[in-house]
């Protein structure tokens, strides 16, 4: 062999792009499968996967399985626990995974907003506190939204087939996605009615233009005109094996159907979330992207003006992505207001109102990102502004605790303490740009608000999804929450090893039927659901409302109580004590307990007791 033949591949280093996008995606994925299986499931998310353990059961007959309106969760669970069995853990995969995949879809329309408007926005979707939580939580509309826009995205970049089966799995997404479709469908016509531009006509930016020069490089108005008949074919072979598992089982497609009967329904059902309290979400669970995305409105809508030293437009914003901008501003108040019609609304709906949002908050962050090295003068306001703003949060915590007294005196010396912290802010920000420029005075502010967001967001993050997941307190999970499903479990496996040695065999009989009970004793082949408890019957373990338990029970059992269904304790908009909730999300709820009732003779000890 002659070696002077042989050529080497080039060797490819990894640009700061990509590793960026490749630590967003990680991000991606510690957020949302860290300690995933821990938190129990609610009965919103007992409901599906119930249905899918029973698909996965060989021994249900096929005629009494029901698939509810999202046959692509069912079914695609149903597998996962055909292969690895039933947790919490894979109850929650596929949505987790579909989370994931949503921060990829910025990278697909970056020819219409730029490198790093993309980037931005993909770290916003990736660690967005609603995202995240809706993310982990089994059915919810997480599969329809990211299947969506992931099938939107592929689209644009002329990958029709992998945008069909992607589109099958939205369409198999429930009736979450005909929420979302409706309100994109609503912004395109607006975008239309008021733009003579045709929808992604907006060229790159001239830093932006040479992003790829190959063969995927077409016209983007090409790749949305393109012939549909191949993926067409993909979405409808998806809805075939994923939705039906090839007429195996027929109930998949009439579950799809009822998606829209299901939707349509909500007109008419009010769920008793408060229209108001999803915007109260918005401004407390999304401060950063909602202040950023307000400044991209007030640009597009005035447009012709300039504030006091600083510029709105111009330059400010590009033309070339001023035509997006209008799409997305559309898309997000298209979404917000079909949310707060929708009488069968859910916090979690918000997701489709969250993405345009980060959107449009990438645009104006984008903005204010340093081309150049960055002035000393402007980083050391910005870690000023940070510092203030720790601050103001101290304050306000301790604020919080202070017990409640007749002598309002220490509540007013603190708000006067968070009021001179604000204005020792605005205070500052004049002094710099007097003294050296408005636009070091600017940069400054915003790098120090953006970066003390980012701080807040991670927090609050990290609270709706470790610290109190699904809890009534993070608003994100539909009530009731499941408490101490963990320990009654345990409980009863103590039980059945002394009964039988084994940790699962002991008989059960339950006159609660829930589906987080259900769910939760899903391993336990001897449980028996019943309406009523018969009085000749005797089961070793017995579970009742701590409300309707029977007193002649205390005579041959032995009972322990276990909170288990969690509701929300406010009628509100917000709990009652909003500083309280807002520094540690402390709320009022209700409890709704159960009885574990266990026979006494299967106390060890019990028999030599009698004896004596």
């Amino acid at each position: 062999m002659n070696i002077q033949t042989l050529s080497l591949p080039e060797h490819r280093s990894i640009s700061l792009e990509q590793a960026l996008a490749f630590l967003a995606c990680a991000l991606a994925l510690v957020v949302r499968f860290l300690n995933l299986g821990a938190a129990p499931l609610s009965d919103a998310e007992a409901r599906w996967a119930l249905q899918s353990l029973s698909l996965a059961n060989a021994s249900v007959p096929a005629g009494q399985i029901i698939i509810g309106e999202q046959p692509a969760y069912i079914m695609l669970t149903s597998w996962s626990f055909q292969l690895f069995g039933a947790t919490n853990f894979l109850a929650r995969f596929w949505p987790a995974l579909a989370g994931c995949g949503l921060v990829l879809t910025p990278f697909f329309f970056r020819r219409q907003f730029g490198r790093s408007i993309a980037l931005i926005a993909a770290f916003g979707l990736a660690l967005d506190p609603g995202l995240v939580a809706v993310s982990r939580q089994a059915g919810g509309p997480m599969m329809a939204l990211a299947c969506g826009l992931l099938a939107l995205g592929l689209w644009n970049t002329r990958r029709r087939w992998q945008a069909g089966v992607l589109l099958g799995l939205a369409l198999l997404g429930g009736p979450a996605v005909i929420q979302g479709f409706i309100g994109l469908g609503v912004a395109w016509l607006a975008y239309r009615l008021t733009n003579k531009a045709v929808f992604f006509t907006a060229t790159a930016r001239p830093a932006v233009a040479e992003i790829e020069h190959s063969q995927e490089a077409p016209d983007p108005v090409d790749g949305l005109i393109q012939s549909p008949r191949l993926a067409l074919y993909a979405c409808a072979l998806t809805i075939l094996v994923v939705g039906v598992a090839f007429f195996r089982y027929p109930q998949g497609l009439a579950a799809w159907m009822q998606s829209l009967v299901t939707y349509l329904a909500g007109w008419s059902q009010p769920s008793g979330v408060n229209p108001f309290t999803s915007l109260a979400i918005l401004a407390v669970f999304q401060p950063l992207a909602l202040v950023f995305a307000a400044l991209v409105f007030a640009a597009l809508v005035f447009a012709p003006l300039r504030s006091i030293g600083w510029r709105i437009s111009g330059d400010f914003m590009p033309e070339n992505n001023r035509s997006m901008n209008w799409l997305l501003a559309f898309w997000l108040l298209a979404s917000l207001v079909l949310n707060l019609l929708y009488p069968a609304r859910q916090i979690s709906d918000l997701v489709w109102t969250l993405i345009p949002l980060w959107g449009l908050a990438a645009v104006m962050l984008d903005n204010f990102l340093p081309q150049t090295k960055p002035n000393i003068v402007s980083l050391l306001q910005g870690g000023l502004m940070v510092i203030l703003a720790a601050l103001l949060w101290n304050t306000l915590i301790s604020t919080s605790q202070l017990a409640p007294t007749p002598d309002s005196s220490p509540v007013t010396i603190r708000l006067i303490l968070l009021s001179g912290i604000t204005l020792l802010g605005l205070l500052t920000t004049l002094l710099v740009g007097l003294g050296w420029n408005w636009e070091t005075s600017r940069n400054g502010l915003v790098w120090g608000l953006a970066a003390a967001g980012l701080v807040y967001s991670i927090s609050v993050l990290w609270g709706a999804t470790q610290l109190r997941p699904n809890q009534p307190a993070e608003f994100w999970g539909a009530p009731p929450a499941t408490a101490q499903a963990d320990l009654l479990v345990s409980t009863i496996q103590d039980v059945s090893n002394w009964q039988t040695g084994l940790p699962h065999f002991v008989q059960i009989q339950s006159v609660v039927d829930k589906p987080s009970l259900r769910w939760a004793l899903r391993n336990f082949p001897s449980v028996k659901f019943t309406s009523s408890l018969a009085g000749e019957e005797m089961p070793a373990v017995l579970i009742t409302a701590k409300d309707h338990a029977p007193p002649a029970l205390t005579a041959t059992y032995r009972g322990q109580d276990f909170a288990w269904s969690v509701w929300p304790g406010w009628n509100g908009i917000l709990p009652e004590n909003l500083i309280d909730w807002l520094t540690f999300h402390h709320s009022p709820v209700i409890s709704e307990q159960i009885i574990l009732w266990v026979r006494s003779d299967l106390f060890p000890g019990a028999a030599q007791m009698g004896q004596n």
